[in-house]
């Protein structure tokens, strides 16, 4: 923003009274006071607080009233926390309210209301220039007549292609109780709104239940205990992988490391139309580390693998289903060796975590370090490290601390557990910021409880909202994973008795008619 608004204005910060430094005053502008004031609410109003911050300190000056711009100031119903003023606009967007109105924005921008009467009736009017076939650049003669138009369009912006010339209509909004009744035929319309592991139709409920258990048959050989180190659920099958291991899914198949051969090996996970054979082993990758390696983990499509050892070192590779090529070597844990691996291709972020308690994060595109996480824990090992891959928050187990921090190493909340039955491992889900009710974290314990955490954004605590019922698993939970189609719906676990238990959100449909009943009644 800051390169942009200096190229804009010919290598200076703009006028202060002219800078976007106040959400009220704008808005005053743009709605009744100033009608050339043209604002827009660009994307990052509902999803990246980081821009309503003067994080690097710049000196923008001072207004004619004298007073400094610096931080936008925001509404009241803010309480001057940009994380609020970005989570409640998202949450208001995505509301059945704006649902059910959006039409009418759209009329404005693409529709009938872009040109002509309709437009000049809704205030809807902008600079010639702006409107499609409105400006000839090629017949213009001047040539800083042609500059200064062209200029105007790159910087003020065009008015996009009219699509319509009759109004949109409007969107339906599905409802999951209808005339007092349940409306099943309306929960696949619910579900993708749905926070992860709620009840699709009715969010305000958690109920979980164990569908499937197994135990792992992959990776085990020679491995000293039958700890499970992945699980996942592909075509109905459930499948889990030594402690030494890590799935690659989409690939079908896994890898398996810490031998003394300082590499790794890749095997099938399940028959495909190329390989006829479970656990038949592919390639022998020798010497990728100096020590052996003691953690790896795989991108979703399994191009990207990232292995630690422990030398503390880590290594970037990329991998084609065949080859391994080296695309960085990570150094930052000074000396201690890495415990786990989190990795987010849709953010292009690494974080590891090491036996010392140290979380680092790293650019998974340019493979630099961006920054070591900052939390009161020190002295313990970090069991687990997480990324939520809709808003890029990061989970950290470390020791007995599950923490929740952004992208930018800001910690947004911190529970101490008991020590005693105390957490194993942890996980992300990728609940968005603004599905306030939404599970952001779940825990294994070494009791083989499952617990499901909720995180209030406002007071930053963590609450743990259920343990899950019914839990065939009893010994220490070592693996998690949450999947599921159309959302996270889904809970896979493994633990050190080698056993793997996959727990599924109940559907309205399996409900009883006394259950069904209270949601209506809770619905109405």
């Amino acid at each position: 923003f800051s390169r942009l608004a200096l190229a804009l204005q010919g290598g200076r910060f703009d006028v202060a009274d002219r800078l976007f430094h106040d959400v009220g005053k704008s808005w005053r502008n743009a709605s009744g006071n100033n009608l050339q004031d043209v604002r827009e609410l660009i994307p990052e109003f509902y999803y990246l607080p980081d821009f309503l911050v003067n994080s690097n300190g710049f000196d923008f000056g001072e207004t004619q009233k004298g007073t400094t711009v610096d931080d936008v100031t925001l509404p009241p119903w803010a309480k001057g926390d940009p994380y609020r003023f970005v989570r409640l606009n998202r949450k208001a967007l995505e509301s059945p309210h704006v649902s059910k109105h959006l039409h009418k924005w759209v009329d404005l921008i693409f529709g009938y209301k872009q040109r002509g009467p309709e437009a000049v009736a809704a205030q809807n009017t902008f600079v010639h220039v702006t409107y499609e076939g409105e400006v000839d650049l090629d017949s213009m003669d001047d040539p800083i007549q042609k500059a200064s138009t062209i200029a105007q369009i790159q910087n003020f912006g065009q008015t996009p292609k009219q699509l319509e010339r009759r109004p949109f209509t409007a969107k339906t909004i599905a409802k999951a109780v209808k005339d007092n009744v349940i409306d099943f035929g309306t929960i696949a319309l619910l579900a993708p709104l749905t926070p992860p592991l709620r009840v699709a139709g009715a969010p305000h409920r958690l109920k979980i239940r164990p569908v499937m258990t197994d135990t792992i048959k992959l990776g085990v050989v020679e491995q000293t205990d039958k700890a499970v180190g992945d699980v996942c659920f592909v075509k109905g099958q459930l499948m889990g992988a030594g402690r030494a291991c890590t799935l690659l899914v989409e690939q079908k198949k896994y890898i398996r490391f810490g031998g003394l051969n300082n590499g790794l090996s890749v095997h099938t996970s399940m028959i495909s139309t190329r390989y006829r054979e479970v656990d038949k082993l592919l390639t022998i990758h020798d010497g990728l580390h100096r020590a052996p390696i003691c953690a790896a983990k795989g991108s979703r499509d399994g191009s990207c693998i990232v292995t630690g050892s422990i030398d503390s070192t880590l290594r970037v590779w990329r991998y084609d289903g065949d080859c391994l090529s080296l695309k960085a070597t990570l150094c930052g844990h000074s000396g201690s060796p890495i415990k786990c691996i989190g990795l987010s291709t849709t953010f292009g972020v690494i974080a590891t975590g090491c036996a010392q308690g140290r979380v680092i994060l790293w650019d998974l595109r340019s493979t630099t370090f961006v920054r070591t996480l900052q939390h009161g824990t020190t002295g313990y090992e970090v069991l687990s490290v997480s990324i939520n891959n809709t808003n890029g928050n990061i989970v950290t187990l470390i020791g007995t601390c599950l923490a929740v921090a952004d992208i930018n190493g800001l910690e947004i909340a911190s529970e101490r557990l008991q020590e005693l039955n105390g957490p194993s491992c942890a996980v992300a889900t990728d609940c968005p910021e603004w599905m306030e009710d939404g599970v952001v974290a779940i825990t294994g314990h070494k009791n083989g409880e499952i617990r499901l955490w909720t995180l209030d954004y406002d007071k930053g605590i963590l609450r743990n909202v259920l343990v899950l019922p019914e839990n065939p698993l009893t010994s220490p939970i070592t693996s998690l994973r949450v999947t599921g189609l159309e959302r996270q719906d889904t809970i896979l676990a493994g633990d050190m008795s080698g056993r793997i238990a996959l727990f599924k959100s109940v559907q309205l449909e399996s409900m009883s008619s006394q259950e069904l009943n209270e949601i209506i009644e809770e619905l109405c």
